[in-house]
């Protein structure tokens, strides 16, 4: 007798009592669904926020150093940068050639003034094209942070295909992005003789480069190296002893930092200016900022507003759990006159329950993922900076839908027992509905 009341049809009675009472039940279903997309889209957006400022770190590790043209090592200690790896870089200056032949007062020659000589063949930098800036560098100038932001961003593990070149001879790496300006290809220049050509005639390098490898043209859309005015661009790089002979050579003191600092913007710019150093990360250390203001305004309208919402919700829960309860008990009463084993009116209010959860669940999900795509959409448009939507975010986003829809459910399953618990079977056949 037993196994035949266990084995008594509840989720097929509880489909019937949902069926006959959608009204209810369907305006419990939304108040669950506007629970969990409430507490989705908050955890949605905090989430993205974060995720954010970690990939902008991550994209623009390159830019996070600093340079003088003085050692300024004692100076980034005192205000407790202490993490970084010192090194130089030495850097032609061409400003006497420029003011000599040009009749140009700037510290480097630019694009539209120079013709690159390859095999006998002068190539003319396009009319079409900007100038730019011709940075000449001598010796190694990549560091570790350029290689990481290559491999996250390019999946590029060097910033130059080819070899380095040798001491003692006139072996260089130069541009990819420069030779295409002159209509030229990686493979067109390496392993030969290029000359380049100042003006008409004259030679900033005293004789032709042997060209035995070739800067990747990702590398100079990396964030430390593509403002060739304030950052460390080379265009060519000879090596350390070479036998060109060049003019004055400036020395630039580099701290590649090992970590992004906890100082402010502000305090970053004033280091700066105290010990005439460029940052070329300060962009970074804005976005982070920019992005801390909106989590702070939005974070306290969620206050305000979730809390006045969830306590409208909250209202909504306590009027219609009467309502639920005062159904449910009729019904329960009627089939526990009808033979219902009374082990089995808990489950059957489950079974209830738990319908409600499955109907509510796809209508959750699907709300907090157009509620997110809204939110990404509204920060692309109000402040032109695009938030991340990886896949691992979707999936916590779904999850924690399913998990704020089911623990309404059971919360609310909860209080309803209580109150069924309280009723004899002749008082539940008694509930007045209201």
């Amino acid at each position: 007798m037993s196994n035949k009341r266990a084995s008594q049809p509840l989720f097929k009675l509880a489909m019937g009592n949902f069926k006959a009472h959608k009204g209810i039940n369907l305006r419990l279903c939304a108040v669950f669904v506007c629970l969990s997309v409430l507490i989705c889209l908050f955890a949605a957006f905090t989430l993205s926020v974060e995720s954010r400022r970690q990939e902008i770190y991550d994209q623009n590790t390159s830019s996070n150093y600093m340079y003088s043209a003085s050692d300024r090592k004692e100076l980034l200690k005192e205000n407790g940068l202490t993490h970084f790896n010192e090194y130089t870089v030495q850097r032609y200056n061409l400003n006497d050639l420029m003011k000599e032949h040009v009749n140009a007062d700037v510290p480097t020659v630019t694009t539209n003034f120079i013709t690159l000589q390859l095999n006998k063949v002068l190539y003319r930098y396009s009319s079409k094209e900007t100038p730019e800036m011709l940075w000449m560098f001598r010796g190694f100038t990549f560091n570790s942070s350029d290689v990481r932001e290559l491999r996250t961003r390019f999946g590029i593990d060097s910033p130059y295909i080819g070899s380095l070149p040798k001491d003692g001879t006139n072996e260089a790496l130069v541009s990819e992005a420069l030779l295409e300006k002159y209509g030229l290809k990686a493979d067109d220049v390496m392993g030969k003789q290029l000359s380049i050509i100042l003006g008409e005639n004259v030679t900033p390098i005293d004789q032709h480069i042997t060209v035995t490898g070739v800067i990747v043209k990702q590398f100079y859309e990396l964030s430390g190296h593509r403002k060739s005015k304030t950052q460390i661009v080379p265009t060519v790089v000879l090596a350390q002893r070479n036998l060109s002979l060049l003019t004055k050579i400036d020395v630039l003191y580099v701290y590649e930092f090992t970590e992004w600092q906890n100082l402010s913007a502000g305090e970053l710019s004033d280091i700066c200016s105290e010990g005439d150093l460029v940052y070329c990360g300060l962009s970074s250390y804005n976005q982070r900022a920019f992005l801390d203001n909106i989590k702070t305004v939005v974070v306290n309208v969620f206050y305000v507003v979730g809390s006045m919402l969830t306590v409208g919700l909250l209202l909504t829960v306590m009027l219609t759990i009467d309502k639920f309860v005062t159904v449910f008990s009729r019904i329960c009463g009627i089939l526990l006159s009808c033979g219902l084993d009374p082990r089995n009116m808990y489950r059957l209010l489950l079974a209830q329950i738990l319908l409600l959860f499955l109907l509510a669940l796809p209508v959750a999900l699907v709300g907090a993922l157009v509620g997110y795509a809204v939110i990404v959409e509204l920060m692309a448009i109000g402040t032109g900076m695009s938030m991340t939507v990886s896949t691992l975010t979707l999936v916590l986003l779904l999850a924690l839908a399913f998990v704020a829809v089911l623990l309404a459910a059971l919360a609310f399953f909860g209080f309803a027992a209580l109150r069924v618990r309280k009723l004899s079977v002749k008082g539940m056949l008694t509930a007045e509905q209201s």
